[in-house]
């Protein structure tokens, strides 16, 4: 498997975990512990920041994901991270990992706060979300 196949059946692997905040364990994952557990699969060592507020834009967010991959990259493939961004948010929010959907086309994988880690297609609402695409495994 390659690193990002490697990525995203981590992420798949907490598909029906809780969500928690700053949550690292079976008992519950938030959406950024996710994001490192998946990359470390792939290869990829992460910081594992937890001293972040429940308002994750004030607390370097976007910087912390440019520090580890890069710059944004212009297209979306399996196995990237992808910032998001709440309407009426003041910023980057919630992070989730791309991959290939059962049904064809791209998904998103993520640590949701009103559900527990899911797995679904990518419709405009959750691509109008996206605000920021990280390649970790290329």
């Amino acid at each position: 498997m390659t690193p990002a196949q490697l990525c995203v059946a981590e992420a798949r692997r907490w598909i029906g975990t809780k969500w928690r905040h700053r949550g690292r364990n079976a008992f519950g994952i938030d959406c950024i512990g996710l994001v490192v557990h998946a990359v470390a699969a792939g290869g990829i060592i992460m910081r594992d920041r937890r001293d972040y507020g429940r308002e994750p834009w004030k607390d370097g967010l976007q910087r912390e994901l440019d520090e580890h991959f890069g710059p944004a990259v212009s297209d979306m493939q399996v196995g990237d991270v992808v910032l998001m961004k709440w309407p009426n948010q003041a910023g980057p929010a919630h992070v989730g990992i791309i991959g290939d959907y059962c049904h064809g086309g791209l998904s998103l994988i993520h640590s949701y706060s009103m559900t527990a880690v899911c797995e679904h297609g990518l419709d405009r609402e959750w691509l109008s979300r996206i605000v920021g695409v990280y390649r970790p495994c290329p």
